[in-house]
């Protein structure tokens, strides 16, 4: 693409060279964006074919600006700030009137989503507020606007974010009741006779197992997929044990907990927003509302006494 019509550059590749720029490598700014890797390389690409030049030097330890890259990263990232300042000026111009909410979550708590949210889908003062819920198996990227809340299971590092912990999904251990009849019932001291199911690019099993200290082989995790649902359905036919959440194993007779004596019960779970969650009246009530419909949601499973709900997070002044 010419220079003539950079009026027509997508503004994700500005996005992407800033992050690029910033962490020196491809694979640290895919990792921060929530990108796949290829996606960040043809982000860099498009942007230097759209300029007509380089913007980066290529080295066997990474990426690091040229001179004309040098000389655009600070107006790129004056770009994007001026984005974000605009987006949150028209949200907080239209707060009175609802608006859209986009809250990302895994498929560990979609499917109950619907029902929890329910009291946000209400004429007040602040009109209507719809709801758009995004299952993303990578983590999109709150604070460049991919959505405004998030649920996650690991704790958020960018200090600009706002973040809740909220708690845990109560979780176990399970494999299917044809697994345990022809394969015995699971111990710790026979670990290294069994099968497991786990995540590609999310071993949320191996990587809780490493941390209690158990040692499970890599041909041991006979089944991988990123899909949570393919995770229980994997194991409902007998591939082998998986994590899987109280409230879903509840619903699959098929299923059946094992190694009841590993101390994994839960997974955790943090609300995470934008800043503008405190100052957007219905953004703060989705923000607010999620985090009580949670927390009320796991009491609910576990039967005991859970954190309060949250309180509503307050305006800096």
């Amino acid at each position: 693409m010419p220079v003539d019509r950079l009026g027509e550059l997508d503004w994700n590749l500005v996005r992407t060279f800033v992050a690029v720029a910033q962490s020196g490598s491809l694979a640290a700014a895919a990792r921060e964006l929530g990108l796949a890797h290829p996606t960040v390389a043809r982000h860099v690409q498009n942007l230097e074919a759209a300029l007509g030049f380089s913007l980066f030097d290529r080295r066997a330890t990474g990426l690091s600006l040229n001179d004309a890259g040098r000389q655009l990263v600070d107006s790129a990232r004056s770009m994007l700030e001026g984005a974000r300042a605009f987006e949150l000026a028209s949200r907080t111009a239209s707060a009175a009137e609802g608006g859209l909410v986009r809250i990302t979550a895994s498929e560990f708590v979609a499917d109950v989503f619907p029902e929890l949210l329910a009291p946000l889908r209400r004429a007040g003062d602040r009109g209507l507020i719809n709801i758009e819920l995004l299952i993303a198996n990578d983590l999109l990227n709150v604070l460049q606007g991919e959505a405004d809340i998030a649920i996650r299971h690991v704790e958020p590092q960018q200090q600009e974010l706002v973040c809740r912990r909220l708690a845990g999904l109560p979780a176990g251990l399970y494999a299917s009741r044809s697994y345990v009849a022809e394969r015995g019932v699971p111990d710790l001291a026979g670990m290294e006779q069994h099968w497991f199911i786990d995540g590609v690019r999310t071993p949320r099993l191996a990587r809780a197992a490493r941390r209690m200290g158990y040692d499970i082989a890599k041909d041991q995790f006979v089944f991988r997929t990123d899909s949570f649902a393919g995770r229980v359905n994997g194991a409902e036919a007998g591939w082998g044990i998986t994590v899987v959440p109280a409230h879903v194993a509840a619903s699959r007779p098929k299923l059946v907990r094992v190694l009841g004596d590993v101390p994994f019960s839960e997974i955790e779970m943090w609300l995470v927003g934008r800043r503008d969650v405190r100052t957007t009246p219905y953004l703060r009530d989705a923000f607010t509302t999620s985090g009580e419909m949670l927390n009320e949601f796991v009491a609910g499973l576990a039967g005991e006494i859970r954190p309060p709900p949250l309180a509503a997070p307050q305006s800096e002044g």
